[in-house]
């Protein structure tokens, strides 16, 4: 146990410090996706824009909520939770997606950085929308906006053990990245993207508490949207990171050098 447990921090470590590699590596995914094209990049953000705007629209009078409302907080929303579900997703063919690790000994959690950091530089295209949403509705940011540090690093940390722990069993079992994919899919109806809280019951609000990826977008939403994060949505990041990584350092370190075997 002890041995799973230095390999495990061993690659982390060596994967974190090879921080060089996997921006090089996440920056070069996003050109190759792009290459050729007029817009480049920003088509990303084209396809976010218009999504925000056609659900803004309908569900605002489906919901029947004041659209200056609901544009705002969906813009928020949909950044969020394309972030963490694009991370949570993608980092199950981290390690599978090409032939780098069969011809360079890399460690095998630069492969969770890179997806991060990918979805990161992604996310960084989307969030240009958010300030144009509110400048439009006349929506202000104050002083809590200073949160979203805490949020954005509870988010990585918390994507980082999931990605690697997901990476290291796709590659063995591939039939689990439709099955996570399958599963966002459910957890996006149950998480509070497209609708808000408040119009809850409740009940199902108390069953949001419980809700791991809920918790995860509402310490990344709120501070946007002015508001304090709840104690127990900060306390449960907390506590999800510290269990996610004890539980994912051994088991790294005993399944990840037998990785390069499985691909």
């Amino acid at each position: 146990m002890l041995k799973d447990i230095r390999a495990g921090l061993a690659d982390i470590r060596r994967g974190l410090s090879s921080w060089r590699t996997w921006r090089m590596l996440a920056w070069n995914d996003v050109r190759r996706r792009y290459r050729r094209s007029g817009l480049g990049q920003f088509w990303l953000t084209l396809s976010m824009a218009a999504t925000i705007g056609g659900l803004g629209y309908v569900y605002s009078h489906l919901f029947g909520v004041d659209v200056s409302t609901y544009l705002p907080y969906i813009a928020v929303t949909f950044a969020a939770w394309s972030l963490i579900s694009t991370a949570v997703i993608e980092s199950c063919n981290a390690l599978s997606e090409g032939d780098l690790l069969r011809q360079i000994p890399l460690p095998r959690s630069l492969f969770a950085c890179r997806v991060i950091a990918r979805n990161l530089i992604i996310a960084a295209h989307n969030v240009v929308i958010i300030p144009i949403v509110f400048i439009w509705f006349h929506v202000g940011i104050n002083a809590n906006i200073l949160w979203l540090v805490l949020g954005l690093g509870l988010l990585v940390v918390n994507a980082f053990w999931i990605g690697y722990f997901l990476s290291i069993l796709c590659a063995r079992f591939r039939d689990i990245p439709q099955i996570v994919s399958s599963i966002m899919q459910v957890v996006f109806f149950v998480t509070p993207v497209i609708y808000l809280p408040e119009q809850l019951a409740q009940r199902s609000v108390s069953f949001l508490k419980w809700n791991p990826f809920a918790n995860l977008l509402e310490v990344v939403r709120d501070p946007i949207l002015g508001m304090v994060p709840s104690q127990w949505a900060i306390t449960n990041c907390v506590l999800m990171a510290i269990v996610g990584l004890a539980v994912v350092v051994p088991f790294a370190g005993h399944y990840a050098p037998r990785v390069v075997y499985w691909l």
